[in-house]
């Protein structure tokens, strides 16, 4: 495993002996993120992602001239536009046209986990081989890393990958691993949808503040993606607020997501808006591959003291020349803590 740490961050790695990479005509097998058993005669040499987060990692990997279609999701994410150039669009992320599908002769498709297609029994009857990862939950992030170099026969490069996103993830383990429950500031995470709506247990929102060594106010709400009110909020009382959004081109734009928040009736009354602790995060860095970017501003948020030393940018920086590039050019939080 090789782990790399920006400047910026201190700590110390072991390196392991890394993966090698499984030759071209070895059969490979697999187990996707929903326990599927997936044997092919080879590594996948023609790939369709409908999912943007895997679509990023097989990139990671060095694997982005294998894919042959994308979906709209894909094709709309400015930095896979700008990666993967002219791809063959399939339709929409849950729905692709199976004739489209059909007609790139693919050895895989690549969907989500959480979400299958709506129109699975179609794959199923076109005896397509559907492969589910999700790519953008923090804790099992690295593992689907792997299972995908398995997959597309980039093993060490999916080493070198995970390591480098665990090496963060360990960083921000560490420094929280000793917090009392005291010492876990309450955080209202809202989702960026038209409707108030939170993060329950087991979201990918959940799992950022939890890893972050903060108390989520939804945690125990059962559904994914809660709806509540502002009442709530009042009475919940959080120390902390962070507004979930989508891509971003202003901090301007960030600025009035905040303000909409704050205005909301009762809301001056919050400690987190008394505190100006009212935060805004793009979800490229709250969720999927860049994650770890998103993790690391969550613990600079909840534990300023503790991580005074770390700066995600670098880290987004390394990420984007070592991986992906291009992909420290947005805007991803406000204000920056």
């Amino acid at each position: 495993m090789v782990l790399v740490l920006a400047a910026g961050l201190s700590g110390c790695t072991s390196p392991t002996a890394s993966p090698t990479t499984t030759p071209a005509n070895q059969q490979i097998t697999i187990i996707d993120s929903t326990g599927k058993v997936i044997t092919l005669p080879r590594a996948a040499e023609r790939i369709i992602v409908t999912n943007s987060d895997c679509a990023e990692v097989l990139i990671a990997l060095g694997a982005k001239d294998k894919i042959v279609g994308i979906t709209n999701t894909v094709a709309n994410t400015p930095l896979m536009a700008a990666n993967l150039g002219n791809v063959t669009s399939v339709g929409v992320w849950d729905n692709p046209s199976i004739e489209d599908i059909i007609a790139l002769t693919p050895d895989v498709v690549i969907s989500y986990a959480s979400w299958k297609p709506k129109n699975l029994k179609q794959f199923q009857a076109a005896n397509i081989t559907l492969v589910a990862l999700d790519c953008y939950k923090m804790d099992n992030l690295t593992s689907d890393i792997r299972t995908m170099g398995v997959l597309v026969g980039e093993e060490k490069n999916a080493s070198a990958y995970a390591g480098f996103i665990e090496n963060y993830m360990n960083i921000v383990k560490d420094r929280t691993a000793n917090l009392t429950e005291s010492e876990k500031p309450t955080v209202y995470w809202e989702q960026n949808r038209t409707k108030i709506t939170s993060a329950g247990m087991g979201s990918g929102g959940d799992t950022l503040i939890r890893m972050a060594g903060g108390n989520n106010i939804a945690g125990n709400e059962t559904q994914q993606y809660p709806e509540v009110s502002a009442e709530w909020i009042v009475r919940s009382n959080p120390q902390v607020i962070v507004r979930n959004v989508g891509y971003v081109k202003s901090e301007d734009y960030m600025k009035g997501v905040i303000a909409m928040v704050e205005n909301r009736t009762g809301m001056s009354q919050v400690r987190a808006v008394k505190d100006g602790r009212v935060y805004v995060m793009s979800t490229t860095v709250a969720f999927g591959p860049k994650g770890f970017m998103g993790l690391l501003y969550m613990a600079k948020i909840l534990h300023p003291d503790r991580f005074a030393d770390v700066d995600p940018q670098k880290a987004l920086d390394a990420y984007a020349e070592k991986f992906v590039p291009g992909a420290n050019k947005d805007i991803y939080i406000y204000p920056i803590p």
